[in-house]
């Protein structure tokens, strides 16, 4: 199954490494060029244990994939996921 998560932080790396381990196709999606240029080189920016040895190996067998481009990421996921950040506070709607 092909598999889209918008943001890869703690939530979405988490989800998309696991996803892919039980055999999705898998493309995270990520604004932050920095992050998505470290997961493409190999690395991973946060730490859970067994998180960098799962992603590498769904790196390797072609089921996990990074990217900035958000419409490559809609285009691929028949199941789209949203992990980014919420905000810390929450103001009241103007009247």
């Amino acid at each position: 199954m092909q598999v889209s998560i918008f943001g890869s932080g703690y939530v979405g790396l988490v989800t998309g490494a696991c996803l892919a381990e039980v055999g999705n196709h898998v493309l995270c999606v990520d604004v932050d060029q920095a992050k998505i240029a470290l997961l493409n080189s190999g690395g991973v920016p946060i730490y859970e244990p067994g998180l960098e040895e799962m992603v590498a190996r769904n790196r390797a067998a072609g089921r996990l994939e990074f990217t900035t481009d958000a419409a490559a990421g809609v285009a691929h996921g028949l199941f789209q996921f949203i992990a980014v950040g919420t905000p810390r506070t929450r103001t009241a709607p103007r009247t």
